[in-house]
């Protein structure tokens, strides 16, 4: 049973970046196509930020009332829709649709991060082994393929339209098979749940919504800013800021992904041996450290090899702050829900933000709200020790 819930929840992670890759890797020249500025992608992507947020605070109405299969299931009509749209939009070059496209499917991927990641803490739960990092890095896998089939795309001249039309298809067909392997109800509230809820107290409260919950939060938002910030605008920073190609540009996005790919693979041994507080330092000073290389823009070659660090060390803060927020079995569903929240929101809201910062100062000096976001986490990486839960 875990066996099979574990692999379809995995295919769902993997086909989830997938499709958000697809659609990163053509942004130049969808932006081209749309003869926007820099400032104005800032806001055509506040579309799928504004989406994805509702998608996230919709999530945990859905997964509480039906389930998380339920919730994941609601979700691929609206991905599916937003892709056909965001295909339309590309090919009448407009801008009006491409943002509502955005919002679509952004309202459908907030729903379907949720229940994914509140799915994963539950099947972590029940075979006591540490998954969260590995369905992370099912989703890099998927972004990675996904920049890597963009790219291919890009040099063989198929259309953006055409490219995100045939991704649709199959994110429809595979997490629409995959949802028949996950098990109804899970997160479901029961009757002496929602009973629970009603009688909640301030005092109760304050036992889940903890100073540590907030710092987890706060990590959360910031080290999922520096993620989302490199997904979005990495290929238009190597264009705009070095010169690139748009081919080779999509494929130093392929390096950063690599780098969030070998961190969350081979995280899982290591926090057992070191403990999440020393690793989540170490990830933190990495990303740091790269980031900061690209922005001084040395060189490319220098580039590439920064960017693979900042993907490295950016790729253990987000699933670390989530499996940290599940420790205590009790209060998991509420926290991980928080902590999501915080972190999509962020990865979301964050680059749309640095979009029109970039059209002042310029996409790479624009980068370094992100190095302040990086350090602001650092202050908090106490808070991720494990505790145990209680029986």
């Amino acid at each position: 049973m875990e066996k099979k819930w574990y692999y379809a929840i995995l295919v769902i992670f993997t086909t989830c970046g997938f499709s958000f890759s697809s659609w990163i890797s053509r942004t130049p020249e969808l932006r081209d196509a749309l003869h926007a500025t820099t400032g104005t992608m800032g806001i055509i992507l506040l579309g799928l930020s504004m989406g994805s947020i509702l998608g996230l605070v919709l999530a945990n109405v859905f997964v509480r009332a039906r389930g998380g299969r339920f919730a994941i299931m609601t979700s691929v009509f609206f991905m599916f829709s937003g892709f056909i749209a965001l295909s339309i939009g590309a090919l009448v070059a407009s801008q009006i649709v491409v943002f509502a496209a955005l919002f679509i499917f952004g309202m459908g991927a907030g729903m379907c991060n949720v229940a994914m990641n509140l799915e994963g803490t539950e099947i972590e739960y029940r075979i006591k082994k540490t998954i969260l990092p590995v369905l992370h890095a099912a989703f890099s896998i998927g972004t990675l393929v996904g920049a890597g089939v963009g790219a291919i795309c890009i040099k063989l001249g198929i259309s953006v339209s055409l490219h995100l039309t045939i991704v649709a298809c199959l994110l429809f067909a595979l997490l629409m098979i995959s949802t028949r392997f996950v098990p109804a109800g899970i997160g479901k509230d029961s009757a002496a749940d929602k009973k629970a809820n009603a009688e909640e107290s301030a005092a109760d409260k304050r036992l889940w919504l903890n100073k540590r919950t907030v710092a987890l939060a706060i990590m959360a938002l910031c080290l999922a800013f520096v993620e989302g910030s490199a997904n979005d605008w990495i290929p238009l920073a190597m264009v705009d800021g070095y010169n690139v190609s748009h081919s080779f540009s999509t494929v130093i996005y392929g390096v950063f992904l690599t780098g969030m790919i070998s961190g969350r693979l081979v995280s899982g041994r290591l926090i057992d041996t070191y403990g999440r507080v020393l690793l989540l330092r170490i990830a933190v000073a990495l990303a740091a450290i790269g980031l900061l290389l690209v922005i001084l823009k040395i060189s490319v070659a220098l580039c590439v090899i920064a960017i693979f660090l900042w993907g490295l060390g950016a790729s253990l803060g987000f699933p670390m702050t989530i499996s940290a927020a599940g420790d205590e079995s009790q209060y998991a569903v509420r926290r991980v829900s928080l902590v999501t929240l915080a972190g999509y929101g962020a990865s979301l809201a964050g680059p749309p933000l640095l979009g029109f910062l970039a059209n002042y100062f310029g996409l790479l000096n624009a980068f370094i709200f992100v190095l302040i976001a990086i350090c602001v986490a650092g202050l908090f990486t106490s808070n991720v020790a494990k505790i145990r839960q209680n029986a």
